[in-house]
């Protein structure tokens, strides 16, 4: 379950200054709020990375469910891309290519990254 931050001044709940990037927060009701200065270098990279599907993952319904969400193809084009591997499944941004990893990773396929993911 997620905490809920309350504003300090009104007791509204705060909401996302930015919600593609966490730099703080800011009260929708009396404008309080709060910014950091850091930003996680992954929201700032502008490589194109890609994914690709390795060898050696089984056909199971959740493995081809992943796929097919990663993909946004249906369960029998997923099927087949698992059959093709290797194969380039994803590219895009890094802060896009982390949640595709992380999604992989619930079924643990085997994927790499090209050119190296440093998150």
């Amino acid at each position: 379950m997620s905490e809920k931050n309350i504003c300090e001044k009104c007791g509204a709940e705060m909401l996302p200054i930015d919600p593609t990037n966490p730099v703080g927060l800011k009260c929708p009701n009396c404008g309080w709020g709060w910014a950091i200065t850091f930003i996680d270098p992954i929201y700032n990279d502008q490589i194109n990375y890609s994914v690709f599907l390795l060898e050696g993952n089984e056909q199971t319904k959740e493995n081809i469910k992943v796929v097919s969400k990663v993909t946004n193809l249906n369960m029998l084009q997923a099927r087949k891309i698992i059959e093709s591997t290797p194969y380039e499944i994803f590219s895009g941004k890094a802060v896009n290519v982390k949640a595709v990893i992380e999604l992989l990773r619930t079924q643990s396929l085997s994927f790499k990254v090209e050119p190296e993911f440093p998150y």
